[in-house]
């Protein structure tokens, strides 16, 4: 099986020393005091598994040593006195929020402990103190707090998970840690290699100097925090990081945030992990509420909005609301999508930033559809490639099975979220899916998170969801399904009604407009609605409500009655929105209400411009166009009098 990938977040990398042959300080005396003294941190790997493939796991391109092993290795510790022993904070931190239970130490026979308690923690300057169930009495490494520059070193490590070996060079400086300068790391010329993360430098005489943590980017000189950290730190957990905190790409300001916390030590592991957990939420959620207020003017609905309050998009795919370079709001559409077509006119559309959406075959409606959770992500798999490394090959998982967390979320426009978690099994990762129930299938977003960030990615997505721009679109069974269902329709379609009558007319109702088609378009069973949402200020306060209805008369969507919204554009508003508005104000070009054809008297269409009812101040009056179009002969009598009836198919009350 695959080795389990280490998980740092804003932690330094983990390295660790490449097997070599022993150097010539090392006596075969200091080798096995080396050996009885030093430790693999391990996982254990699940025991059975949920998920399907696209074919049978090809598991002997994995090494031997590798696939037999039942423990994942994750980095290396060492023991400084006898029941208690040393690693990285970022390695011991592998195990919070884990799928797969405790982390443990292995000793070179082969015989596992599981980690107890932790007695001391320090995340910035990355240590970690603890001790392990039911191992014997240890012979601990001696200190050394005050090695000399240029002096021989050995770095003792877990090399890629292959068992403690070690590799020598020369302590070549002391290095100020980047934050305060408070103290200095240590930086040594033995090569490094993944795994060897928590493990000693020791000097000649095999007494520690300080514990491997990080490996230089660009050049083999690699950091060791010094082990008179560990060894005078107080029994406490703490936290003291400092780093550029943003929400990207939705806001472009960012702010400098501050971790500093702290909790007593000793704590059993699992208490300790709740800690860490609770400590992480409440700097994120801290700088999140910090970050929004320092943005307070520029958050939308404020700053320059004009031109996203001024538009409906038509786009039934996900978009992003978020800020450009010149920090205007719009809607982003996904530059690089891609389409799945399925069966029965079905589709997968994806976007690697994670947004997708589903749409079930045309016109179905089931009602057990939105409680499958594994039907749901069967499909979703489909669209989204979600790959297992297996050696040198990537084999496609077709089915993660039902989703082991299911939890409704509604965002700040009263939208009912499904969010779903799911195991990945081989690997302490999730997937986490935010789906937006639609008439038609689903939107929403998808991440693969590491288990100790599953918190931070669940907060993310909630942030996420509060940005993304959808309307809404389905045949009218499809719909009548969706606005039954209270638990599914966003609280805006609470209002809506929908009265229809197969092979006569349909009647769209919400507190805003009203559209008939009776006179100008008859619907069927293909008949479909798409509602068009948009962000508004309504007294003053942003909403999210229905700006455009386009009800199409069948699937070839070329005959239809529509109606959009334009609110007055602000000053800083696009040309487009401007020139638009100025137009349906004077009933001119597009909206002068002549009936207008393509060159090959193909297509049919003619306007009207509806004014709203609600305002006598015609600076908040909002204007709505009402079109008709079709693919079929038309004469230019039947044309006038569609015009005439297209000022009574629409009534607008705001």
């Amino acid at each position: 099986m695959n080795r389990s990938p280490a998980v740092l977040g804003a932690l330094l990398v983990a390295v660790a020393a490449a097997p070599a042959c022993l150097p010539a300080s090392l006596t075969p005396e200091l080798q096995k005091k080396v050996e009885a003294a030093t430790f693999e941190v391990v996982v254990r790997k699940p025991e059975k598994e949920t998920i399907s493939y696209e074919k049978p796991l090809p598991l002997e391109l994995i090494p031997f040593a590798e696939r037999t092993d039942a423990y994942w290795s994750v980095g290396t510790a060492f023991a400084i006195a006898p029941d208690t022993l040393v690693t990285a904070a970022h390695v011991i931190t592998t195990g919070v929020g884990s799928q797969f239970g405790t982390p443990a130490v292995r000793s070179t026979d082969g015989k596992v402990y599981v980690i107890d308690r932790i007695l001391k923690f320090a995340a910035h300057e990355d240590y970690a103190v603890f001790t392990v169930t039911g191992a014997p009495p240890i012979v601990p490494f001696d200190t050394n707090t005050a090695p000399a520059i240029d002096e021989p070193i050995i770095a003792v490590g877990n090399a890629l998970g292959e068992g403690v070996v070690v590799r020598d060079g020369l302590l070549t400086s002391r290095t100020p840690e980047q934050q305060d300068g408070k103290w200095k790391w240590l930086r040594f010329s033995a090569a490094a290699s993944p795994g060897n993360s928590g493990g000693p430098l020791l000097d000649a005489q095999g007494r520690v100097l300080g514990i491997v943590i990080a490996k230089s980017p660009n050049e083999n000189l690699n950091f060791a925090s010094p082990i008179e950290l560990a060894l005078n730190g107080a029994q406490r957990a703490s936290f003291d990081m400092r780093q550029s905190f943003s929400v990207a790409p939705i806001l472009k300001g960012s702010i400098v945030a501050e971790m500093k916390d702290t909790f007593a030590l000793p704590l059993p592991y699992a208490e300790f992990a709740r800690n860490w957990r609770s400590a992480l939420q409440t700097y994120l959620k801290g700088n999140e509420a910090k970050l929004f207020a320092s943005q307070a003017a520029e958050v939308f609905p404020k700053g320059q909005s004009a031109k996203l309050l001024a538009k409906v998009y038509a786009s039934p795919d996900p978009a992003l609301l978020s800020q450009d370079d010149d920090h205007s709001w719009d809607a982003r559409a996904c530059p690089n999508s891609s389409e799945t077509p399925l069966p029965g006119d079905a589709r997968i559309w994806s976007c690697p930033q994670g947004f997708f959406r589903v749409q079930y075959p045309f016109g179905t409606v089931d009602e057990h559809r939105y409680a499958n959770s594994r039907e749901f992500m069967d499909l979703l798999l489909k669209g989204f490639k979600l790959p297992r490394q297996v050696g040198t090959e990537q084999v496609r998982i077709t089915s993660l099975g039902a989703a082991q967390e299911e939890l409704p979320l509604s965002d700040r426009f009263g939208r009912r979220w499904q969010r779903r978690m799911w195991s990945l099994g081989y690997a302490d990762f999730y997937v986490v899916v935010f789906a937006l129930p639609t008439p038609d299938g689903y939107v929403g977003l998808i991440y693969v998170t590491p288990s100790m960030l599953l918190d931070t990615v669940c907060d993310l997505g909630r942030i996420v969801a509060d940005y993304l721009y959808v309307s809404y679109q389905g045949t009218l069974p499809q719909w009548r399904a969706f606005l039954d269902r209270a638990d599914l329709r966003p609280a805006v379609l609470d209002r809506v009604k929908l009265r229809y009558e197969i092979g006569k007319s349909l009647r769209f109702e919400s507190p805003r407009l009203e559209l008939d088609t009776k006179g100008v378009l008859n619907v069927s069973a293909d008949s479909s609605l798409d509602l068009q949402m948009t962000y508004m200020l309504d007294h003053d306060a942003l909403a999210w409500d229905v700006g455009g209805v386009v009800i199409k008369q069948d699937r070839d969507g070329k005959t239809y009655l529509a109606a959009y919204r334009q609110a007055r554009p602000g000053d800083d508003a696009d040309k487009d929105a401007r020139e638009r508005w100025q137009h349906m104000s004077r009933r001119d070009g597009d909206y002068s209400g002549t009936p207008g054809h393509d060159e090959q008297y193909k297509t049919f269409w003619v306007r009207s411009v509806v004014a709203g009812e609600g305002h006598a101040d015609d600076v908040l009056r909002p204007l709505y166009e009402v079109v008709y179009n079709t693919n079929a002969s038309v004469l230019p009598r039947q044309m006038d009098d569609i015009r005439e009836q297209l000022a009574k198919d629409l009534r607008v009350m705001e």
